[in-house]
């Protein structure tokens, strides 16, 4: 009975996230209203099993696209507020992010939010020690969209949605005007 309980739960928490991979093609989308998209970079030294993040939207970002180096993930989300909440790193160890504060972010409408750069450093296979970080690298997020999504950057507001201020893409957008 116990088991069968904690089968039932396990199934309905999974269920819960909604999987979602990186946007492959560069193309001017459009968008349902209320809809942003999210460019989150990602740099670990292991491969990951999934990111959980809490919103308006609950997602999981899946082992597909958090492979083991530098990778960058666009995906289109509803407008609002989100929480980077759970890295599971394998089959057997995760990270739980409980300082919401640092782990929040915001996907606006119609624009393209860069959100931040999660570094996670995982020291040994069977270590337990994982530094987890999330950092701003404004400039490399705006070249990595030049490089790989012009058509979609020509035609959105890119602006910073992650945690603390940064005016840069404010800035660049100003200087281009004049």
């Amino acid at each position: 009975m116990r088991i069968s309980f904690i089968l039932i739960n396990l199934l309905w928490l999974a269920s819960c996230a909604t999987q979602v991979t990186s946007i492959k093609l560069d193309n001017n989308r459009v968008l349902e209203s209320g809809r942003g998209f999210v460019l989150l970079g990602i740099q670990t030294n292991r491969n990951l099993k999934s990111i959980l993040i809490d919103g308006p939207q609950n997602i999981e970002l899946s082992s597909a696209d958090i492979k083991q180096g530098t990778n960058y993930l666009l995906v289109d989300l509803e407008a609002g507020i989100y929480t980077v909440h759970k890295v599971r790193l394998d089959n057997y160890w995760r990270v739980d992010l409980d300082d919401e504060e640092y782990w929040t972010f915001e996907v606006m409408s119609d624009q393209i939010s860069y959100v931040g750069h999660l570094e996670i450093v995982r020291r040994g296979y069977w270590s337990l020690i994982t530094n987890t970080e999330l950092v701003n690298r404004s400039s490399e997020a705006l070249q990595f969209l030049e490089e790989k999504y012009p058509k979609l950057l020509a035609s959105r507001n890119l602006t910073y949605g992650g945690p603390g201020n940064d005016n840069f893409f404010q800035y660049l957008a100003a200087s281009k005007k004049e």
